[in-house]
């Protein structure tokens, strides 16, 4: 498919730039740019979508606040803010260009308990007021290893954890959070599925008038291996 064609396609695609599936149905994003992640793969509503089953269950708790470290340009906050108006969402990320975007998401989608900061310690999660029962979300990098000490863990286990576990930075991220989370909240981990796969498996209606080469354009993730996340579930009701 020429470039030209593609671009065509694209734009006729996602010309309204909302998310077309999935849990975040109807989500507008204020400009076609995504920070650390593709775009194409959100606005199409695919991405992530191994975690479906779990995004599905989190929407349906009564979480006091959502905190999501490294949330980019918001896909999750404003995600789940439009979906939970009640809880109050904390959206953190070392880049400012990405707050600034989540910013903008949340108010041309009336997210309006929401706020960012920078960088997020351990000691930022143990200022919080959590509440009785309340949601992290983590992608930073390789650095939840630091982050998600055992004694934190342990201070969380009134509350929900899913992290995404970068190990092709450091191979024992998955194992020693499961070690630790595993004492204190019922866990279950949950695979990536590669971008090839996605090509010959994926079935959205959009992706009908697209060869293969387009179809892998859209859907691709660029993950540098199969990706892991834990999902981490209190025992407290």
């Amino acid at each position: 498919m020429k470039d030209e064609q593609f671009e065509e396609q694209i734009n006729s695609v996602f010309k309204d730039n909302i998310v077309l599936h999935g849990p975040f149905k109807g989500m507008r994003y204020p400009q076609r740019c995504a920070i650390g992640s593709e775009l194409y793969p959100k606005l199409l509503g695919s991405y992530e979508s191994e975690l479906s089953n779990i995004i599905h269950f989190i929407l349906k708790q009564n979480y006091s606040t959502v905190v999501d470290i490294g949330c980019a340009e918001g896909y999750y906050a404003v995600g789940i803010g439009m979906n939970m108006p009640d809880a109050h969402i904390i959206g953190y990320d070392t880049n400012k260009k990405a707050l600034a975007l989540c910013h903008k998401m949340a108010q041309l989608n009336g997210v309006v308990s929401i706020e960012t900061a920078g960088l997020c310690t351990q000691d930022t999660i143990r200022s919080l007021n959590l509440k009785k029962k309340s949601l992290i979300i983590s992608d930073c990098e390789g650095y939840e290893k630091t982050l998600f000490s055992e004694s934190l863990c342990e201070e969380l286990r009134c509350h929900d954890l899913l992290i995404e576990c970068h190990d092709f930075m450091n191979i024992e991220i998955t194992p020693q959070l499961l070690e630790r989370l595993s004492k204190t909240h019922t866990v279950e981990v949950i695979k990536s599925i590669d971008d090839i796969s996605k090509v010959y498996e994926y079935d959205y209606p959009e992706l009908k008038h697209f060869n293969l080469s387009g179809r892998r354009k859209i859907l691709s993730e660029l993950r540098p291996q199969i990706m892991r996340w834990i999902f981490a579930k209190t025992h407290t009701t």
